[in-house]
């Protein structure tokens, strides 16, 4: 079974037939699945969770607190949760895209370390959050 999955998504596979068993890591089947965790711990809000209530970010309004002060407060937030949420990421630093985005979306660039079986690989990945409040997560 490859490792490269989460337990959930291994489950999930589990009734689809006998997967390739290999020594070999797959590292982009290993960014995709960290890629689905951050796009589900992004548009996860703190509190919904009995099981772990500060798991995700905090609720938007409670991070806008004045003009240009609120992309800071999202940054510092969006780090903190991958560092406490996502231990396949280490050295995580989140950086605003600023110009490249329409007005009503704010984007930011997460970068790391991914570790694996393999090794260590440095792995970037682009989130835009959009009028809604979604997250949108790309490798």
């Amino acid at each position: 079974m490859r490792r490269e999955l989460t337990l959930l998504e291994r489950i999930a596979e589990y009734g689809k037939g006998p997967g390739a068993a290999t020594a070999e890591e797959d590292v982009e089947a290993l960014m995709e699945s960290v890629r689905r965790q951050l796009v589900k711990l992004l548009n996860a809000r703190q509190g919904m969770s009995e099981a772990q209530p500060d798991y995700g970010l905090p609720a938007m309004s409670d991070l806008i607190v004045g003009r240009g002060e609120h992309v800071r407060k999202m940054q510092e937030a969006i780090q903190a949760t991958i560092e406490k949420y996502e231990p396949r990421l280490r050295g995580v630093r989140v950086a605003a895209i600023v110009g490249e985005t329409s007005r009503q979306t704010v984007a930011f660039r997460v970068e790391g370390v991914l570790i694996g079986r393999s090794g260590e690989h440095r792995v970037w990945y682009e989130t835009s959050i959009s009028g809604n409040g979604q997250f949108d997560v790309s490798a």
